[in-house]
């Protein structure tokens, strides 16, 4: 079968968390395997990915476990079924809504409604998950808002880069080509911290900035080097997509 190939106009647009967060979630089990299961929703896909929260006691860890199904069930709000006319919508728990942005806003709700205080479990999580959603929602103001307080608090150093991920994607969105691609810049040094954790991730996103900013010999080039450095790396499909579109050009 013939492997999609991205379009020029797609590479305007900020690349997605979808394969991203499904990754994430399979590295960050082992990589925190002593923490509490949390389900952490990204932008777009709103895939789920694990990351930990330290146990301090039994009440704590059943608080955790309901923040955690709390966070389960805005996912499954942000993925349901659409309901069309005359189509009763799956009984599965969850409200069901007609448009996307009717269901990213039922999501958002959810969230809200349940992680109000910043001593609830996971909350640092949740704000994540909220970040990710208002992206979808094209509220990228408030997005980089969101990101920009987590960056200001005491974060684990996984949440930190996700954060400083999502604060670049949100001023990327914003048209602030120059604040996103200070933003990423910054995630090459979150990813030494983590001895080289999605380290080619950073890379990654220099290389679409370079793209975006109308210098493709650069973007080439950084595209390279990670498949160079990183043969094995997640994202290789993603990056002969869009080299196969600059060899276009």
């Amino acid at each position: 079968m013939a492997k999609h190939k991205i379009g020029k106009k797609e590479l305007k647009q900020p690349d997605q968390f979808v394969g991203f967060w499904t990754r994430a979630s399979e590295r960050a089990s082992s990589y925190v395997s002593s923490h509490v299961r949390a389900l952490v929703i990204g932008a777009s896909a709103l895939a789920t990915v694990v990351i930990g929260s330290v146990v301090i006691s039994q009440v704590a860890e059943t608080r955790a476990v309901r923040a955690s199904e709390a966070l389960d069930r805005v996912h499954r709000i942000a993925a349901a079924d659409l309901t069309t006319a005359g189509t009763p919508p799956k009984d599965d728990g969850v409200p069901h809504f007609a448009t996307e942005k009717e269901r990213l806003e039922g999501a958002l709700k959810e969230l809200d409604g349940y992680f109000k205080s910043p001593r609830t479990p996971l909350f640092a999580e949740a704000t994540l998950v909220r970040g990710g959603l208002l992206l979808d929602l094209d509220r990228a103001d408030e997005a980089a808002d969101v990101y920009g307080k987590l960056l200001g608090d005491r974060l684990d150093a996984r949440l930190r880069f996700l954060a400083r991920e999502g604060e670049g994607y949100a001023f990327e969105k914003k048209g602030k080509l120059d604040e996103a691609q200070a933003a990423f810049a910054k995630l090459g040094s979150d990813a030494e911290s983590m001895d080289g954790f999605y380290k080619d991730r950073a890379q990654y996103h220099q290389a679409r900035l370079a793209e975006l900013r109308g210098n493709p010999t650069e973007a080439t080039r950084i595209y390279h080097e990670v498949l160079e450095k990183n043969p094995t790396t997640s994202l290789r499909d993603e990056i002969t997509n869009r080299l196969a579109v600059l060899e276009l050009k």
